[in-house]
């Protein structure tokens, strides 16, 4: 490549010197010397960035080596990890190769900016270089000969000050070619002297192999078998290692657990168990309700325990709950089953069947409820014998059945059951049954158009809606005339079993008041009541609405009512129109008080 340029520059000079002849003989030995120049800087940065680059290229590989090898001995981490390290390295080095290397060495050097780099570095030149270059490859017509001449004349007497190699900075390049040096010698040196290391470096994190590293301390956990131990669901694990007293024993030993499944690690600290005994020093540490496999690593020292794993086996537990509730009577009689839960809700007086399916078969079973600490036996299984309300299924299980009179208020119920392997349920099954009670209808009423006055012979609308909980028995409006006659009207659109009514605006509830036969100066009070159909003790439950008091008075004392109503607002109203035209006023005045100060200004500064 140095060639091919070096070439071009001789033809470019040459084919200068015929184009701007006659140049003197002066002028072409002086582009000559300016071409050996040019090139002689071109050939020294190529060699700088080759130096620099491969330098920098043996640190980053040094750094990879050693940098990978402290971390896999310190972690030991897993093959896929163990490849996207490498991974990640390869993709590192090749893009400096690409940047260091072969980006910068394909960087034009062309001679204008080679002539550009030596003035920076020269001042004696004073762009007689670059001018020269430039001058001696352009157009033969638009160049002066004779100050082509003078100009290579000037460039040529700096020539033979110029030392190429002062434009470098040596002491940054020998200083980096050595850390390079020492970074390759020392990864050499190693598989020389530690031929072991070098070899288990390339095996486990080129060939992925998984032997680990040798290590100066030996731990041993108990009741792992293959790497496995095996507890019960839910029950608290004592994890107990031993300690090679042989060899170095650990002043700290950490235990590292996370779920099967994946998810972070969890470390805690192992506490001492003990003194040395049996040439092993014990360590141990308590898991409290393991419910799930656990992936196990145990840390102590340079010693690394992996790939240990806590089974779980399940103990005996409640699979499913059904709960099925007969209604009441009045609600229907039908059954519901009721979604299985902690608390299981029914409705009041419902006669309940509770079945209770483990997961496991079962050598015995109770189900008991308890009342201020005192439990009742209410169902039983033991020993698989016949008769017992708990019977065997199809699938293996064992279901256990429980029945219960009408309910009423509160009742606990525990579950325990124990396995044909004598495991028992970690926890009892505790199961809350709650009776519901029938609430009041909910009676959301009110007046539409109506104020506080009203003719013997109002029409009064009621809008809103009357619910209930279960379903509706009647609804009925009440006129309560005071000193006088309570009388009741049956709303007639609220029928029995429909547990929502509601009275839109535009189909509202009418109140006909003329067939009370009213007179004027009577008071009023009227309030809407409905019932459900509730047949358990206390009766039907009732809800009211708002109670509203209206005064009798006569069509021509409700028009003056209203004539005094309409001259209020209609001086509030006067009084509102008012405000906004005085407020307009002091709006337009303040305006134009500022329009007269602006014309003022305006003529002072015209006459200035």
């Amino acid at each position: 490549m140095a060639a091919a340029e070096k070439s071009i520059v001789t033809v470019d000079i040459n084919a200068a010197s015929s184009a701007q002849a006659p140049l003197s003989a002066a002028a072409i030995a002086g582009l000559a010397r300016i071409r050996d120049l040019i090139e002689a800087v071109r050939q020294q940065t190529r060699r700088w960035v080759w130096i620099e680059s491969l330098a920098l290229i043996g640190l980053a590989g040094a750094a990879v080596f050693f940098g990978t090898m402290a971390f896999d001995w310190a972690v030991e981490p897993p093959a896929w990890v163990r490849v996207l390290l490498v991974g990640l390295a390869l993709v590192g080095l090749v893009a400096m190769i690409w940047g260091k290397l072969w980006g910068r060495l394909a960087v034009s050097m062309g001679d204008a900016t080679l002539a550009s780099l030596l003035e920076r570095g020269h001042v004696g030149f004073r762009d007689s270089l670059s001018t020269a270059v430039e001058l001696s490859t352009g157009p033969a017509g638009d160049v002066d000969r004779r100050l082509l001449e003078r100009t290579i004349d000037e460039a040529v007497a700096v020539v033979g000050d110029v030392e190429p190699a002062r434009l470098f900075r040596r002491r940054r390049l020998v200083a980096t070619a050595l850390a390079g040096g020492l970074a390759v010698a020392s990864i050499v040196g190693l598989a020389c002297l530690r031929p072991a290391v070098a070899d288990l470096w390339t095996r486990r994190m080129l060939l992925l192999d998984d032997t680990p590293w040798p290590r100066r301390t030996g731990l041993e956990a108990e009741g792992f078998s293959a790497g496995v131990r095996k507890v019960a669901r839910g029950t608290d694990v004592d994890l107990r290692v031993r300690a090679d007293a042989a060899r170095e024993i650990p002043e700290v030993v950490d235990l590292r657990t996370r779920s099967s499944r994946g998810g972070p690690w969890r470390t805690e600290r192992m506490g001492v168990r003990g003194g040395v005994a049996e040439g092993a020093q014990a360590f141990g540490h308590l898991i409290k309700g393991v419910n799930e496999d656990l992936d196990v690593e145990i840390r102590g020292g340079d010693a690394r325990l992996r790939g240990l794993r806590l089974v779980v086996v399940d103990a005996p537990a409640l699979e499913s709950l059904e709960c099925v509730a007969l209604l009441p009577g009045y609600l229907g009689g039908g059954t519901r089953a009721v979604s299985a839960s902690r608390v299981l809700q029914v409705p009041r007086g419902s006669t309940v069947s509770l079945r209770f399916r483990a997961t496991k078969p079962l050598r015995a079973a109770t189900v008991v409820t308890v009342a201020d600490g005192v439990e009742t036996r209410l169902a039983e299984v033991a020993g698989g014998s016949p008769g017992l309300p708990a019977q065997e299924s199809a699938s293996g299980v064992r279901d256990l059945a429980v029945e219960l009179g009408p309910v009423e208020g509160e009742q606990t119920f525990v579950a325990r059951f124990t396995d044909t392997d004598g495991l028992d349920n970690r926890e009892p099954i505790s199961v809350v049954l709650a009776a519901v009670p029938d609430e009041a209808p909910q009676v959301a009423m009110r007046m539409r158009g109506i104020s506080t006055a009203v003719t013997p012979q109002a029409r009064i609308p009621l809008v809103g809606i009357v619910s209930d909980d279960h379903s509706l028995a009647e609804a009925v409006a009440t006129v309560a005339v005071k000193d006088g006659a309570t009388v009741t009207v049956a709303v007639s659109r609220v029928e029995a079993g429909v547990p929502l009514v509601e009275f839109t605006e535009d189909r509202p509830e009418i109140l006909e008041l003329e067939p009370l036969a009213l007179a004027p100066g009577a008071a009023l009070s009227v309030q809407v009541a409905a019932r459900d159909g509730c047949t358990l003790g206390g009766g039907p439950n009732e809800g009211k609405s708002d109670a509203w008091s209206l005064d009798v008075v006569t069509p021509e004392a409700l028009m003056a009512m209203l004539e005094a109503r309409e001259i209020l607002l209609r001086r509030r109203f006067e009084s509102v129109v008012s405000d906004l035209a005085l407020a307009r006023e002091r709006l337009a005045a303040g305006l134009g008080g500022n329009a007269a100060v602006e014309g003022r200004a305006a003529g002072e500064t015209g006459e200035g």
